[in-house]
This record gives structure tokens, sequence and C-alpha cells, in this order.
């Protein structure tokens, strides 16, 4: 079957997608707020049975929650749309193509109200030189954007007029394909914005995304990284991205530290969301960093940084670490 990778209009509305197991189609829309210790992540998905779920999240530091909620297997219509789009406690309503959405949920006590508005063009992962891998998507879009809006926790309300992110992807999803990645997003204001994808799956070594400067976007061809992760959570306390672009762009991000963090389960895999200040190009920014482990690699990494070795588990941890040419529970002479 032959397929269309250049984006239009229809693209930022639902597919119809095949009636396999791994056919998926999901949007997520992001925010961290400055000097709030606040994340938010509304996400929601329907498979080829027009079967649909959502997920919200709204934390705080350090894997704080405020509140969380998961509705799952929500019977869609057929003609149901994301001009106007909700399941469960999330309501989601696209606007002008690849331009606006309004997303909004109240639960337990804790809402969103967020408008997205893009500042920059919708970018598909398929004008990355590999294109989009066919365990990720048949096609997906990720778009920087000026976001406006209130969170209200109980009596406190947060106003927030920020940067963040949004991406829609639709077809295959295979997520055990995936052996660890980092999706990253960065907003310097309206002048910088970037979206990267990077990690191992299968035998590929995955490198996707944009760079938007100086009022050009440009694919990524290359990114390093180098980061600092704590002993309690596994996730970031300090990272530094260099990316060189199409054009030949060299981008350099440094985060030192994080403001907000959520660890959750995801396709297997143990999601860590976490945000907070960056510099980017020299210019000062917000920078989301998700990175997605195998949990039983994330607990053996807790006990090997933490080098108390004192627990159980920790022991079991340590015995495997030293289990070198163990044949049948034995070691070879």
């Amino acid at each position: 079957m032959s397929h269309q990778y250049t984006l239009t209009d229809h693209d930022d509305r639902r597919h119809r997608l095949a009636p396999t197991p791994l056919a998926r189609e999901s949007l997520i829309f992001l925010v961290f707020v400055p000097d709030e210790d606040i994340g938010v992540i509304a996400y929601s998905w329907v498979d080829g049975e027009s079967r649909a779920g959502s997920m919200g999240l709204v934390f705080g530091r350090d894997n704080e929650r405020f509140t969380q909620f998961h509705a799952e297997g929500v019977e869609m219509p057929w003609d149901a749309d994301f001009d106007d789009w909700t399941v469960g406690p999330l309501r989601i309503r696209h606007g002008a193509p690849h331009q606006s959405a309004h997303v909004a949920f109240d639960h337990e006590g804790v809402s969103l109200d967020y408008h997205f508005e893009a500042t920059t063009p919708a970018f598909t992962y398929h004008d990355n030189a590999g294109g989009c891998p066919d365990w990720l998507a048949d096609n997906r879009l990720e778009q920087s954007g000026r976001v406006r809006g209130t969170i209200t926790i109980g009596e406190r309300v947060v106003p927030f007029d920020t940067t963040g992110h949004r991406d829609h992807s639709w077809g295959r999803r295979d997520w055990t394909a995936i052996h660890q990645y980092r999706w990253v997003n960065v907003q310097a204001g309206d002048d910088i914005a970037i979206n990267f994808l990077e990690g191992a799956a299968l035998d590929q070594h995955v490198q996707l995304g944009y760079v938007d400067r100086d009022g050009v976007q440009s694919p990524v061809v290359s990114v390093s990284v180098d980061m600092q992760r704590d002993a309690e959570h596994f996730s970031y306390t300090s990272a530094h991205f260099v990316l060189i672009d199409d054009l030949g762009r060299r981008t350099e991000i440094t985060a030192d530290r994080r403001d907000a963090l959520a660890v959750w389960p995801a396709g297997g895999l143990q999601s860590h969301d976490a945000g907070g200040p960056c510099v980017v190009a020299g210019q000062p920014g917000r920078i989301h960093i998700e990175e997605g482990w195998r949990p039983d690699f994330v607990a053996q990494r807790k006990a090997m940084l933490a080098e108390d070795f004192a627990s159980e588990q920790a022991q079991a941890v340590l015995a495997k670490n030293r289990g070198v040419g163990q044949l049948d529970g034995s070691l070879t002479s």
C-alpha cells in the first residue's frame, strides 16, 4: 500500500486506521509552567476498532501528583473527530488545521484550560533522511507553540502564558521494538523551537526531529547527548545536547535542573517526563525531556547509582552484575 507523507489539512484530524492490533492514533499536549514547579500531560488515543483512551497528569517536583486519570476502551462513534473529541474527563477541540487547539479536563478538584497556537509549521518525521520508522507510526507530526490558560488545583489557580509542544501520530505502533528513547522539546520564546527523538529500536539508532531558528525549519541530522541522573528517580539532573541540522547549523542546549517530573508506564516501558529551564543557542528557554526505559533496567541503575546493597533487591542486582559466565546457575571454570 502506498503512503502519502506530505501533510494535508486532513492530517490534523482523525484518520481511518486498519483494524489490526497495533493500529493506534494519538494526540499529546504538554506544558511546564515556569516558576510554579508544575507539569501537565494531556494524552488521548484511539485504535482501529474505534476504541479510545485518555490520560491526564498534573504533577510537581520529584513525581508529586496533583491528579492523574486514565480511561481505556471507550467506544467512539466512527464519525467522531478531533474538532470535538471527549474521552473520559479529557476534551480536545482542534481549530484551524495545524494552527490551534483547545484542551480541557476537570478531575478530582484539578482542572486544565489550555489553548495552543502554533509558532512553527507542523513537522513530519518523514522529512528526516530515514523517514518515520514503521514501528513508530505511518506518519507523525510534531509542532511547537504558544500555550495559554489556567491550571486549578483546589483553591490554587495558576495562569500560564508560555511555550509548549504537541504531537499527533497515526498508524502502526510497536512499543516492544524500542530499547530506549528520549523525546525532547525545547523552545526559547517564539524564536527557537526544537523537537528530537533519539534512541535505539531494533537495529536502528534513531535521530529524528527539527530545529526551527531564524525563521527556518530544518531536519535534524545528528544528536549528541550527555546527561546526568539522580539515584532516586533515574531522571535528568543536567543535560547537554548538540544538534546538527540539514543546513549545517550547530545548536547547543544545556539544562542544569528540573522543576517538574512524572514517572508513568507506557507500552511496557517506564516514561520519565521532566521539564525545566535551559539555555539554547545562548538564549534562555524551556526544555521537556521524556525518556523511556525498561523498568527492570531502571531498578538496576537505581541500585548501582545508590551503591547501597543492603536490601535483598539490591543484593540480587549486585549478584546479576557479578554473574558473568553463569550456566544453569553455576559459574563456569
